[in-house]
This record gives structure tokens, C-alpha cells and sequence, in this order.
């Protein structure tokens, strides 16, 4: 614990690791397009193009080239035809190239795989391009300085921990899940950009690894767990109990009556007679419920129940139900699913002077914050990993090989 308080009193900059010369900045893989039929892609500077199945370059271009991209039963074609190829891969070989697909701007690479006679675009990108543009998407209000900074690392530990997790996968996010819209929104939002550089390469580790984390809007006095109410077999840090939510948690309170008919068209069924709620008990957030219409049941996520209904109207998870006739009466408390950061608090905060890594400290218990610029080979849990590391999995491969000959 001192060696982890020890930490915060210098600042963010100093958190620092050695690098390796020569090693890969971390880099996401986001798919952009799913059984498509075809993309207008644009290489605007120079380019080369490689086959990723054997890592040989069968095209390049100085000056950029615009052509109709299409599967066809041999091949690619993309101006020219790669016949027998079917992944492409189409490396910058300028830092100031981007590509435009479909109009939309990115920067990194695009792979281009054909499966089936249909498309399916990914965009690797580096984790600081990635952070800019999903924290532009989510972010439309103006921050403290430490809060902001607090939200950048919060979302660089999380595409860490989705691209560690999904290492080896042809992708690790897919773009409309997360928010990604490429470059074009990067530099509008002049807060999110200056705290992406001022944290740059800066993650929370818990239990020596990055972990899935999150922000919530007002948790209304408590946090869960990231585990628990999205029930992932992953370490994360526990909820905490907030201290800086005051009356906050009764100005937070919001009521909703629904019809009993809206929630049956959620589960399909004609009718909703009762509804059950699954609650973590240590924070008492809803994490799901279980809808009945009188000899059925069927159950439903939070997340799920939330997208159906409307998050302007179910507004968080810390709520009760009961059912009268044929409405459903929710009262609750808070904005947002109630795990991670709670930004209501993290003002509070940061007008009484704390810093990015108090802040963090405060809702994050039992973590640190370290510099972390490329992946490393191996992080393994000394309890339980949530997921394998490239080093573990060549180690287990090999063994594999042995006993099976």
C-alpha cells in the first residue's frame, strides 16, 4: 500500500518504463465493415501493399491511388488484380498517408480480408489515435484538466485490455460498438487531445495486468465492479463507496412509468405479469432482470433492457420496480451503469485541487498507473488471468506440439 501511494505524489510524466528500441507501440485492430461487397478506398501518400497469409509485398505506390476495392472469385481486385490473394494489408509508408474508407478518414493500416465472396475492413491503428477518437465521440462537455486526463487513461487501459484479450483475432473492437469514427472528430475537442498527450502511454494495471474499465456519469453514492454487472470472468477492482456524492444522490433521482405492453415487445411476448431484479448486492445496481408474463420468464441484461426502453429514460441501474395494473413504475438514483469513475464525483474532486491520479486512486482501488508503450510479452495474473499472453500461448503451443507427435 505505501509503495502505491508512493507513486502519486509525482506527476503523471514520471510514471515511465524502459522501452525497448526498435519495439511496436501498442496498436488496436478495429473492424470497420462486415460482409461488405465492396469499398471505395483511398491511400492519400505513400503505400505498400503485402499479402498478411505469407508477408510478402506484392504492391506499392508513391503518390497514393483511389480505386473501387471488390472480392471477385479469384482474388481482390483494387485497381489492379491480386489474383490467388485474398487478405490484403495496406501499410503507410509515410508517417503524414491516411486512407479514406468510404469516405471516412483513418490512419494506420486497413486489412482487407475476403471470406465467402464478401469484405470484412479493419483498421489498425495506434492506441493513442484510437483513445482521441472514441473519447471525442463520448465526451461533449467540458472537463477539469485532471478529470479529463483521469478519462484518458481510464480509456487507454480498456482498448489495452480488449486488444490483449483478443490478441491473436483478426480484430479486437468493431467500430459502432465503441464509438470509432476514425480521425475526422480528432483535434475538434481541444481537451480530449491535450489529455491524450499529457498521459500518453499511461495505463492502470490491477493485479499486474490492464483491465476492462469504465466511467459512469453519477453512480449516486456507489460503484460496482466492471465484473459484476457485466459478468465477466475477469479481476477487476471492486466498487466503491463515494464520498463525494453528497445530496448529489437525491438531485440524481429520476422516475420512469412505462406500460407493462412497451416491456413485452423487449422479450417478444404478449404481456409482462412481474418483474424480478438481479442486484449486486454490495452497491445495489441491477445488473438484469427477469420479466414473467404468467407462465414464462424471460431474462434480460441491464445493458439490453436499457438500449430497448431508452437511455434518456432508464436512466441507470440503481433503481426499484413494482408493477400496478398494467404500468411499471421504476424509481432510481444516478446516470449511467454505475461501474468505474463516477464524473459527478471526479468534479467534486478536482475543484478541491486533486489530481488525475488521486482521482483514479479514489475509484480504482488497488492499482497502479505505469507508463506502458507497447504490449508486453507476458502479463499473468498471480491469481487468476482474464487473459493469455502472446508468451504464454507460444510456451503452451509448444508444449502441445510435443504431445502430439
Amino acid at each position: 500500500m505505501r509503495r502505491f501511494l508512493f507513486l502519486f505524489l509525482f506527476p503523471l510524466t514520471l510514471f515511465s518504463a524502459p522501452v525497448a528500441e526498435g519495439e511496436k507501440p501498442a496498436t488496436i485492430k478495429v473492424l470497420l465493415e462486415k460482409e461488405s461487397e465492396g469499398i471505395l478506398l483511398e491511400a492519400r501518400g505513400p503505400f505498400a501493399v503485402y499479402n498478411p497469409e505469407n508477408g510478402k509485398r506484392v504492391s506499392s505506390g508513391r503518390w497514393g491511388k483511389r480505386f473501387y476495392l471488390y472480392p471477385h472469385e479469384e482474388g481482390i481486385k483494387w485497381g489492379e488484380n491480386f489474383l490467388g490473394i485474398f487478405q490484403l494489408q495496406i501499410v503507410p509508408t509515410n508517417a503524414k498517408t491516411t486512407f479514406l474508407v468510404n469516405g471516412v478518414q483513418y490512419r494506420g493500416a486497413i486489412e482487407v480480408y475476403h471470406v465467402e465472396g464478401k469484405l470484412s475492413v479493419i483498421n489498425e491503428v495506434d492506441v493513442e489515435s484510437y483513445v482521441k477518437a472514441t473519447l471525442t465521440e463520448r465526451v461533449k462537455e467540458d472537463l477539469p484538466i485532471s478529470v479529463m486526463d483521469a478519462l484518458a487513461i481510464i480509456s487507454r487501459t480498456d482498448a489495452y485490455y480488449r486488444a490483449l484479450l483478443n490478441y491473436e483475432s483478426f480484430w479486437h473492437v468493431a467500430a459502432d460498438k465503441v464509438g470509432y469514427s476514425g480521425m475526422g472528430l480528432t483535434l475538434q475537442n481541444i481537451g480530449v487531445d491535450r489529455a491524450v498527450d499529457n498521459t500518453r502511454h499511461l495505463v492502470m494495471t490491477f493485479e499486474e495486468q490492464p483491465f476492462p474499465a469504465a466511467w459512469t456519469e453519477n453512480c449516486g453514492g456507489k460503484t460496482a465492479s466492471y465484473s459484476s454487472i457485466f459478468r465477466k470472468s475477469t479481476t477487476t477492482p471492486k466498487g466503491v463507496e463515494s464520498l463525494y456524492i453528497g445530496k448529489g444522490r437525491e438531485d440524481s433521482h429520476w422516475s420512469l412509468t412505462i406500460e407493462t405492453q412497451e416491456l413485452a415487445k423487449v422479450v417478444k411476448t404478449n404481456r409482462v405479469t412481474g418483474i424480478d431484479l438481479f442486484v449486486d448486492h454490495p452497491s445495489g445496481k441491477v445488473y438484469a432482470t427477469r420479466l414473467h408474463d404468467g407462465s414464462h420468464e424471460e431474462n434480460i441484461d441491464f445493458t439490453t433492457l436499457q438500449e430497448a426502453i431508452g437511455a434518456d429514460k432508464l436512466k441507470s441501474n440503481d433503481f426499484n420496480v413494482t408493477i400496478k395494473g398494467n404500468l411499471a413504475i421504476f424509481q432510481g438514483y444516478g446516470v449511467g451503469p454505475g461501474v468505474g469513475l463516477c464524473l459527478y464525483s471526479a468534479r467534486q474532486m478536482a475543484e478541491r485541487g486533486d489530481n488525475a491520479p488521486k482521482i483514479l486512486a479514489e475509484f480504482f482501488p488497488k492499482t497502479k498507473v505505469e507508463k506502458m508503450r507497447a504490449y508486453p510479452e507476458a502479463i499473468v495474473s498471480e491469481k487468476k488471468s482474464s487473459f493469455v499472453s502472446p508468451k504464454r500461448k507460444k510456451v503452451e503451443k509448444k508444449k502441445h506440439r510435443l504431445l502430439h507427435r
